[in-house]
């Protein structure tokens, strides 16, 4: 608790000249911007302008001072959103925000934030009937800010706080503390004061009024709608000295090792252009872990109903995956450590790393204005939105296993340091070690000390993986070891075998000797191991085996056949946008001009728009897929080949500017031997002539050939049930298979007073499976490559 009293508190605050001179320059600069801002707002409200060109006034870079990084671009977010959704789908949205903004000024603040309260949320319910994803809904809780800050701008003079988040989650921090009283009936929503009606904001206002009363001088010396945001910057950045009780966090940094260093104040200051050169370095090292709170240390937590089914549903729209594989993932990983494994391509690395930090995040950390608990999950911020604050998830660090992996790589080990000519020996931590401690804050002063008396449960703060360059704040950081098995695991994981195996504590090499490094009870590691290189890399011992739940992940099926074409076009012409300003790329949706558009619907599904006179659109659809999924019966090639596949096949066609379908399809001839040929020379000599067959002649001579081969495998019953098993594998559009477990039985294992008969493949089943309703193909090079194979096998 706070032990000065408030009146000296205020007066250091006003006494800190070189903050004060800052404050002033961000005052000024933001009062600057604000008569470039005003003829916008009062010609929308005099009906001479739309909302498009109003926001577009509003979004310009010189009018962004109120994003800021405490903000997190949500104000343009919301901006965006109703541009969008709202007056997009009901004309008289923008007429009511109208309303909303007449006679708006600090006094009428109150009432009409809970007029836009009551607007939001019944547009909120308008929105839900028409199917529209909560990801696209407004929250009603961010009607504060939403109307604080146009009432600024109204009313540049008058007396107000912009209730941002940040500036809310600080004051609770503030009367928890004890620095601020509160004699009002407005109580904290968990860490956050919820403002929905006038009465609750004016509430919420006069929290500072003892600040005002302990030092009057502020309200000369700071403008009236800021100097009770600017007391909260400097409170919180001057907390460790205000509370005799707190504790200052660890850092963010790489360099694990801090956890034994001294730690450092925060600066929690929005616009980093305005501080002078003594803040500036300070602030912009620590500005992104202000967020970086404490808290508890709990097993890692379930997620409750719908959010769980939203956050799957934002998992697939990165990655295509069954959401019964995610849920399996999701039940191991409430259990314990996983293991992801399957063929190469099928999106393993990519999805260990997309679920811990899309599915944990939840309505309170998914959009910047969150709801409480109270409000459901209406409030729910789209979780693939770099701008969402992420304090319920969890980051990763990557990295990829090597066959030199020792103890010293995942724990730690002595390593040497040359510093000024002068060699020397330390302690490097490894990146199991390093992983760990991003979760805890260290108390003490020796690493020796490592206990959980020392060792505080803290967030992370860290770049977010799927948007690279936003940096947000997590509840902790995993581990993911790419290609598990291409390191010696169990020698390099060494004494983390017992950790890993319920005792939770690892023991780690320090400067001393070694120490016990709690595992927090919500760490995970989740691996990825390539299952075609199984036989030919590192085993896994058994003992490592039961400290892992190992989930297979298999491509899509062909009853996600649409999404999979989609998502695949989607990423190859996003990587191919550099070649030709006629790909284009917006939010969520990559065009071609006059080819295809690409883009995701509300509920983060890719459809395809084409124009059907193109010859890739019957080529991509009659030709390419039918073959990439003919191959994947005898081969499981995962997404990640048919975007390579594709993006190989269109290259040259973007640069050559090809017309005819010839062009293309000797484009396509090329491409298959140059990215899928090669994984298909560890197929058999009768998988290959399938193959062959397949690309060579008319359907009624394929089918012919392949019933005559499946016949000569009778004698075979292992080769016999390999083909048999490829066909049972197969699925329809409807998630239907083509071949029963009964079938393969009865050809594969039949009883003993039977005789072998001849197997009988019905042709409708074989005109699914192999597309025999394609057009003539000519891939000479292709079949080439495959007749080159067989021969191989041969010699």
């Amino acid at each position: 608790m706070i032990t000065q009293p408030l009146a000296e508190i205020a007066q250091r605050f006003l006494n800190d000249q070189p903050y004060m001179e800052i404050l002033k320059q961000s005052a000024n600069r933001r009062l600057q911007s604000i008569p470039g801002i005003q003829p916008a707002l009062h010609e929308f409200i005099r009906g001479d302008t739309t909302f498009a060109q109003m926001s577009a006034v509003l979004l310009l870079p010189q009018n962004g001072w109120y994003v800021g990084k405490n903000n997190r671009g949500y104000f343009n977010t919301t901006l965006q959103k109703f541009a969008k959704h709202y007056v997009g789908s009901n004309p008289e949205a923008s007429e009511q925000f109208r309303a909303l903004l007449q006679d708006l000024n600090a006094r009428t603040l109150g009432h009409k934030i809970e007029q836009c309260y009551t607007f939001l949320q019944q547009e909120k319910n308008r929105l839900q009937d028409t199917g529209l994803s909560v990801h696209s809904i407004i929250s009603p809780i961010s009607s504060a800010f939403i109307m604080s800050q146009f009432a600024h701008w109204l009313d540049p003079q008058g007396e107000l706080l912009i209730s941002t988040q940040y500036v809310r989650e600080s004051t609770v921090k503030l009367v928890r503390g004890g620095l601020l009283p509160n004699h009002t009936e407005l109580k904290p929503s968990g860490s956050d004061f919820i403002i929905r009606t006038g009465a609750q904001y004016s509430a919420f206002l006069s929290l500072f009024d003892a600040v005002r009363e302990a030092a009057p001088q502020i309200t000369s010396l700071l403008p009236p709608a800021y100097w009770r945001e600017y007391f909260i910057w400097w409170s919180m950045n001057h907390r460790k000295e205000l509370i005799t009780s707190d504790t200052v966090l660890m850092k963010e940094n790489d360099n694990a090792e801090l956890l034994s260093s001294t730690p450092t104040q925060h600066l929690h200051m929005e616009e980093q252009d305005s501080l002078s050169s003594e803040y500036r370095e300070k602030a912009d090292d620590e500005l992104a872990s202000h967020r970086s709170l404490f808290i508890e240390h709990e097993p890692l937590l379930p997620i409750p109903e719908p959010w769980l089914s939203e956050n799957i549903r934002e998992v697939q729209r990165h990655i295509l995956v069954d959401e019964q594989v995610i849920r399996r993932i999701y039940h191991a990983l409430l259990s314990g450590h996983v293991i992801l494994t399957g063929p190469p391509g099928t999106g393993k690395t990519d999805l260990a790393r997309i679920i811990p930090e899309v599915l944990w995040r939840s309505p309170m950390a998914a959009d910047s204005e969150h709801m409480d608990e109270a409000e459901g999950p209406e409030a729910n911020g789209a979780p693939g939105d770099a701008n969402n604050i992420t304090e319920t998830a969890y980051t990763t660090r990557l990295v990829t296993a090597t066959d030199d992996w020792s103890t010293r790589t995942l724990i730690s080990g002595i390593v040497p340091h040359q510093k000024d000519g002068q060699v020397s020996y330390r302690i490097q931590y490894g990146h199991l070690t390093t992983a760990i401690m991003k979760n805890w804050s260290f108390q003490g002063e020796r690493t020796e000390d490592w206990s959980m008396l020392s060792l505080q449960r803290t967030r992370v703060t860290t770049t977010n993986s799927l948007a690279r360059g936003i940096t947000q704040t997590f509840k902790g950081q995993w581990l993911v070891i790419d290609e598990f098995n291409r390191a010696p695991i169990d020698r390099a994981l060494g004494d983390a075998l017992t950790a890993l195996g319920g005792h939770n504590v690892l023991r780690v090499g320090i400067e001393s000797g070694s120490a016990e490094l709690p595992i927090p009870l919500d760490f995970r590691i989740i691996g990825s191991l390539n299952s075609f290189d199984r036989n030919y890399l590192n085993q896994i011992s058994e003992a490592l085996k039961r400290r892992f739940a190992f989930i297979e992940i298999l491509p899509p099926t062909r009853a996600y056949r649409r999404e999979e074409q989609s998502i695949v076009l989607y990423k190859a012409l996003r990587d191919l946008k550099h070649l030709n300003q006629d790909i284009t790329i917006e939010e969520n949706a990559v065009t071609w001009a006059g080819v295809v558009t690409i883009q995701s619907d509300a509920e983060g599904i890719y459809q395809c728009d084409w124009d059907q006179e193109h010859p890739l659109f019957t080529l991509f659809y009659q030709v390419a897929w039918p073959i990439f999924e003919v191959l994947r019966i005898y081969r499981q090639l995962g997404t990640a080949q048919a975007i390579t596949l594709i993006r190989q096949w269109l290259t040259p066609g973007i640069l050559r500017a090809f017309t005819t379908a010839d062009q293309w399809m000797g484009a396509l001839d090329t491409a298959f031997c140059d990215i899928i040929a090669d994984q298909l020379q560890v197929l058999l000599p009768d998988e290959l002539d399938v193959l062959i067959w397949y690309l060579k002649f008319d359907a009624e001579t394929f089918s012919q050939r392949y019933q005559q081969v499946l016949d000569k495998l009778v004698l075979k019953p292992r080769r016999l049930g390999a083909h048999l098993d490829a066909l049972s594998m197969l699925v329809d559009e409807r998630g239907q298979p083509f071949l029963c477990d009964e079938d393969i039985e009865h050809y594969t294992d039949p009883d003993e007073d039977e005789e072998l008969e001849e197997i009988v493949i019905e042709q409708d089943i074989l005109d699914q499976v192999f597309h025999l309703d394609h057009p003539a193909y000519h891939l000479p090079h292709f079949v080439r490559r495959l007749r080159t194979y067989k021969a191989e096998h041969g010699l």
